[in-house]
């Protein structure tokens, strides 16, 4: 489960549950449709399905998102996360 908003300042702000191990690189991959992928590390990709259509141009022109790997109230890892464009997000999932 996740949630996508902007802040009070304007920044993408993905929240999604905690995972068992520290982000090498992550990268978030998108194609302007309804899912994306959260590349963390070899070991570790999640797949965001059914991104709302009021997110998808913000996602589309922005160049970071900021991830928070939520455990109930407490904040587990924040990081950010460069958003890189591609032509087909599910050409890259096996």
């Amino acid at each position: 489960m996740y949630t996508i908003f902007q802040d009070h300042e304007g920044d993408l702000v993905l929240v999604i549950e905690p995972q068992p191990s520290d982000p090498k690189k992550p990268m978030f991959i998108y194609d302007g449709g309804d899912t994306a992928l959260l590349f963390r590390d070899w070991d570790s990709t999640i797949r965001i399905n059914k991104i709302s259509e009021d997110a998808r141009p913000i996602l589309q022109n922005a160049e970071d998102i900021f991830i928070v790997e939520l455990q109930g109230e407490d904040i587990l890892r924040d990081y950010y996360a460069p958003i890189r464009i591609v032509s087909d997000v599910e050409k890259l999932i096996a």
